[in-house]
C-alpha cells in the first residue's frame, strides 16, 4: 500500500489551479487533499517532494510562475536500465527537477528595471550634452594632494550625488543597451531572491566603489556608465553561486563569460582591437566591492533567500 508524504501544504484560500495544471501537464505522481483546514499537496515519491518545495516556496512568494515552469528528466545514472530488459531491474519515470533561466514579476522587480531605464536616460543625457551636472570633473592639477582635487571641490559643494551618478551616463546607444541587458540578467533574479533593501544597497555602494577606484586610477579621464554597477552584480553573484550551489537563476557560464571579459579589458586586449577606453579599474572596484558584500551578507545569513530552484521560461 503506498504512502503518502505531504510535500507543501497552502491555506484553504489559495488558488491551485496552476499547481493542478504543472501535474496534469508532466503527470507528476501527485494530488490535492483537504487536510487540517489546509489544502495539501501529496506524494509517494519523496525525491519528487524533495525538488519541487523549494519551487513551492517562490511560487507562493509570487517570485515563479507555474504556468510558464519547464520540468526535465534527469538524466539516467550509469547501471539504470530501460524497463522491459529481461532479467533487469525497471525503473519508473525519471525523477524531474527544475530547469534554470527563470522568470520573475515585473512587480518584484523595481529596482532593476528603473536602473535599466537609467541607462538609456543616461544616453539621452549624454547625446544631448546635458550630463555635466552627474559627472566627476577630471582632475588636470596632477598632484596627490586630495583635499585639491576635483572631487573634493564637488563634496565641498554638496554635490555628493556625484560619487554614484556617473553610472547614469552612457557613451553610446550600444554602451546602454549592454548594460541594460546586463541588468536584466543579472539584477532581476539578484532583487528578486535578495529583495529590495539589499539590493538598492548592493547597486549605491557598488557603484561609489566603482566610481571611487576608477577616479583614483585616472582622476585626469572623464569616465562613465553603469559597467561598475554590472560588475558588483557579477562578484555578488560568485560568493552566491558557492555559498549556495542550488541557486541557478543566473546561469554560471554567463558569470564566467563577464569574468573573462573582464580580464580580457584589464589586459588591453579589448582596447588593442577595438581602439576603445574602458573604465578597468571601475570593473574591478565594482567587482570586489560585489565580493565583499555578499560574504558579508551570506555570514549574515542571508543567503538562505537564495536556497531554492529556480524556475525556468
Amino acid at each position: 500500500m503506498s504512502h503518502w508524504i505531504t510535500v507543501y501544504s497552502f491555506p484553504i484560500s489559495k488558488d491551485l489551479s496552476a499547481l493542478f495544471r504543472l501535474i496534469q501537464r508532466y503527470q507528476l505522481p501527485l494530488r490535492i487533499a483537504e487536510e487540517k483546514n489546509q489544502q495539501a499537496l501529496l506524494t509517494t515519491d519523496s525525491g519528487i517532494a524533495e525538488l519541487l518545495k523549494p519551487l513551492l516556496q517562490d511560487w507562493e512568494r509570487g517570485l515563479v510562475d507555474l504556468d510558464r515552469v519547464q520540468l526535465t528528466k534527469a538524466e539516467p545514472e550509469a547501471g539504470d536500465h530501460l524497463p522491459g530488459e529481461e532479467g533487469q531491474a525497471t525503473k519508473e519515470k525519471a525523477p524531474v527537477s527544475p530547469s534554470f533561466l527563470p522568470t520573475f514579476p515585473m512587480d518584484k522587480t523595481p529596482i532593476s528595471l528603473l536602473l535599466i531605464g537609467l541607462c538609456f536616460f543616461g544616453w539621452f543625457l549624454h547625446s544631448n550634452n546635458l550630463s555635466a551636472p552627474l559627472l566627476i570633473y577630471p582632475d588636470t592639477s596632477g598632484g596627490p594632494i586630495f583635499s585639491q582635487s576635483s572631487l573634493m571641490w564637488h563634496l565641498e559643494r554638496g554635490e555628493f550625488w556625484r560619487l554614484w551618478t556617473p553610472a547614469i551616463i552612457n557613451l553610446s546607444f550600444q554602451h546602454a543597451l549592454f548594460n541594460a541587458l546586463a541588468i536584466w540578467i543579472l539584477g532581476r533574479p539578484l532583487e528578486a531572491r535578495g529583495g529590495p533593501f539589499i539590493y538598492s544597497l548592493l547597486v549605491l555602494l557598488g557603484g561609489i566603489a566603482a566610481n571611487l577606484s576608477q577616479y583614483a586610477w585616472k582622476p585626469e579621464v572623464i569616465f562613465a556608465g553603469m559597467s561598475g554597477v554590472v560588475y558588483t552584480l557579477v562578484g555578488f553573484a560568485v560568493v552566491m553561486q558557492r555559498w549556495q550551489p542550488a541557486w541557478r537563476d543566473i546561469p554560471p557560464g554567463i558569470i564566467t563569460l563577464a569574468i573573462v571579459w573582464m580580464i580580457l579589458c584589464v589586459l588591453g586586449v579589448i582596447t588593442y582591437f577595438t581602439g576603445i577606453g574602458i573604465a578597468n579599474a571601475a570593473h574591478l572596484g565594482g567587482f570586489f566591492a560585489g565580493f565583499l558584500i555578499a560574504l558579508v551578507y551570506c555570514v549574515a545569513g542571508g543567503a538562505r533567500k537564495f536556497n531554492s530552484y529556480p524556475a525556468s521560461t
